[in-house]
């Protein structure tokens, strides 16, 4: 049966050793309970201690554990296997979605009174150990067990329950969360300009028979990128290097096509190579820098993609001389406002609101600016950490750990 697990929650959806935590920690609170009960009672007279109350709650709460424990499980599995169309509610409330009614109405009628039933002779078993720290009085009544184990089970599983939920709930944002990010990166990778590529392929077919050298050189740089394109399809963090190699690729792609109109300066400093970004970040911007920037110009310019620390922030800038676009263009074109709509959901997404994308143009100098701007004292949250601790599990029962 497919479950989720997670590293450092590894029982989300539904754990028989945590339940049992907490059917030790409501056996012993009940222990206390009942007898700060009876000590303050008028007619106390140390008719009952605290160890006879901890051995009696103790021994009820595990066998009623144990029993109802093992019977969810069973039935769960059986349902299961008779019909895996329930895994929804197995996602929604783990095990205790697969339980039938009939089942639970079994466990009070007759598996609680058993388990009671085994409790209270087992606690008597031990009382008779410690018969003599007790004084005289070393079993208490069988109506008093049977309300202290259906209590103490009672509350157990209740709150296993509500534990289950929550943490199913979560586990469901999250891939939510999950899904919603990888089709946007989907729609990112599915809008590499395909006008883009129908040029680079006719540049290709005519280079053939002018150029084979720069054919070739055109075809292995074309390659690469593609390849590393879908290569970062199956990530959502990649190093900073790796951003940097794609769009090297790409630019040498647009400086075969363009000539001498496009000139190119890459700098990555070697100590933020292996700062950890989203994939196909900087493809967005770069690619608006070259459509709406130097494409359109006659004489071409010159396109720079520059990474630097300032303080504690890592910041990225896209530059780019040319034709400079009027105020809103990029968000008034369809391609470019959903490129750059995307770059800042996903940097939200990942960094928080300290993240952030500037885009600026300076006319008077003819040129455009695009800042990204990167805290990186965050740890990045876009579900990479999800990734890990969120995994399809193969497993063809109910998993619990």
């Amino acid at each position: 049966m497919a479950a989720f697990e997670s590293s450092n929650n590894p029982t989300t959806l539904g754990s028989i050793p945590k339940t049992g935590w907490f059917n030790l920690v409501w056996s012993v609170s009940i222990a206390l309970f009942m007898w700060a009960l009876d000590y303050a009672s008028p007619a106390h007279q140390s008719t009952y201690g605290l160890l006879m109350y901890l051995v009696y709650a103790i021994c009820l709460g595990y066998w009623g554990w144990t029993m109802i424990g093992m019977v969810f499980l069973a039935d769960a599995r059986r349902v299961w296997q008779r019909n895996p169309n329930r895994r929804d509610r197995f996602l929604r409330t783990g095990v205790y979605g697969l339980v039938r009614r009939r089942t639970q109405f079994f466990c009070a009628l007759v598996c609680m009174p058993l388990a009671c039933t085994f409790g209270y002779f087992t606690a008597q078993a031990m009382m008779s150990i410690f018969g003599h720290w007790q004084g005289s009085n070393t079993h208490i009544p069988f109506t008093v067990a049977l309300v202290m184990g259906g209590s103490i089970t009672l509350l157990t599983f209740t709150l296993d329950y509500m534990r289950v939920r929550l943490a199913a709930h979560e586990v469901r944002t999250e891939a939510a969360q999950r899904q919603a990010i990888e089709t946007q990166l989907q729609l990112i990778r599915a809008q590499l300009d395909p006008h883009m590529m129908f040029n680079t392929l006719a540049n290709l077919h005519a280079l053939i028979d002018a150029d084979p050298a720069r054919a070739q050189d055109m075809l292995a740089h074309l390659i690469t990128f593609l390849r590393a394109t879908l290569a970062g399809s199956r990530s959502t963090l990649h190093p900073l290097k790796d951003e940097f190699n794609r769009l090297q690729d790409y630019l040498a792609l647009m400086q075969i096509r363009m000539g001498p109109r496009l000139q190119v300066q890459i700098d990555l400093p070697s100590d933020l190579a292996s700062f950890q970004i989203p994939p196909l970040l900087l493809q967005p911007l770069v690619e608006n820098a070259i459509k709406h920037g130097l494409e359109p110009s006659r004489s071409g310019g010159e396109i720079k993609v520059l990474a630097s620390q300032q303080g504690e922030d890592l910041v990225l800038l896209v530059f780019n001389t040319g034709r400079v676009p009027h105020h809103n263009e990029a968000s008034d074109h369809t391609d470019s406002g959903f490129g750059l709509h995307s770059v800042r959901e996903r940097l939200q997404s990942t960094y928080g609101a300290q993240a952030s994308l500037i885009l600026s143009s300076d006319p008077a100098a003819g040129s455009t600016h695009a800042v990204v701007r990167i805290p990186m004292s965050v740890t990045p949250t876009v579900l990479a950490a999800a990734l890990s601790r969120i995994r399809p599990s193969s497993d063809l029962g109910p998993r619990l750990h």
